[in-house]
């Protein structure tokens, strides 16, 4: 597996503390850089941020770690993590998709429960896409995924219907929501997350008291105790990422069986990559 990591930087700044020529100008006031995760250059930024931080600002505005996996290191892993990457708006709530609060926890927003189909104006489902998501976290299916789903025999998940709202009202629509009903997967504490790699929230201004939240962000690849596994094809993690904010809500990390896995690749499914999950004892 090779990382690399991915950093977008105010322009100034990066002219006044970077090395010339490092990193590609997105507009005139943003840069991207893209450096190997052991790259030293990593490091130094991370100083630079930290040194900014103290101040009250930022160095750099956005980071993410972007994995790359051979055809054998993805094929004899028995999870992965599906990571979507197709994204779209309005979200269900703005289509008028009814929600029940009362059991939603006050500290973190995780234990909304959907009370209705899930309406959305699915002309913004991106195109030639199986599976998106929107900002909230709701998932879709293209109706080939489906089937294909179907006929595999793939345990784990149901599909229910989303409904199209349109400028006459509701109707009926082809995408499906996927639902997961298996047991969650015990997160194992070999699960890095935090604010940043620089940043690991040491103060728990994203973790929930009541023990809801990894984090606010995944820093490492995905650990999981193998024990709570029940051997379904579509799994989701017991703890959550991310935040409640507007209509951004937490989401547990979704995985995949190599069954799974092998059902999507043969149909070329699109709107996801997959990174390897590890199993590890209760202990790891």
């Amino acid at each position: 597996m090779r990382e690399t990591v991915e950093f977008r930087i105010d322009e100034g700044l990066a002219q006044k503390f970077l090395e010339p020529g490092l990193g590609t100008p997105l507009s005139d006031t943003l840069r991207r850089v893209v450096l190997p995760a052991q790259d030293k250059r990593v490091q130094r930024i991370g100083e630079i941020q930290r040194a900014h931080r103290k101040k009250g600002e930022f160095f750099f505005i956005y980071s993410t770690v972007h994995r790359y996996y051979s055809a054998e290191e993805l094929g004899s892993a028995e999870l992965l993590d599906l990571v979507i990457r197709a994204y779209f708006e309005p979200t269900g709530s703005m289509c008028g998709t009814e929600y029940d609060e009362s059991t939603t926890c006050p500290d973190c927003g995780v234990g909304t429960r959907q009370v209705s189909d899930l309406i959305l104006n699915t002309r913004r489902i991106p195109k030639g896409k199986d599976i998106a998501k929107t900002i909230a976290g709701e998932i879709v299916l293209s109706p080939r995924l489906v089937q294909a789903c179907r006929e595999s025999g793939l345990r784990g998940a149901v599909f229910r219907p989303v409904r199209h709202l349109g400028r006459k009202g509701l109707e009926p629509s082809e995408w499906s929501q996927l639902v997961i009903t298996s047991k969650p997967l015990k997160l194992s504490a070999s699960t890095v997350s935090g604010i940043n790699l620089f940043d690991l929230d040491e103060a728990n201004r994203h973790r929930c008291p009541k023990g809801h939240m990894a984090g606010l962000n995944q820093l490492s690849e995905l650990y999981v105790e193998r024990k709570s596994w029940d051997g379904s094809d579509w799994v989701c993690t017991d703890k959550f990422f991310g935040e409640r904010r507007g209509e951004l809500r937490p989401e547990p990390r979704l995985l995949i069986s190599q069954k799974l896995r092998q059902v999507l690749v043969g149909m070329k499914a699109k709107g996801f990559e997959c990174e390897v999950a590890h199993l590890t004892s209760s202990g790891d």
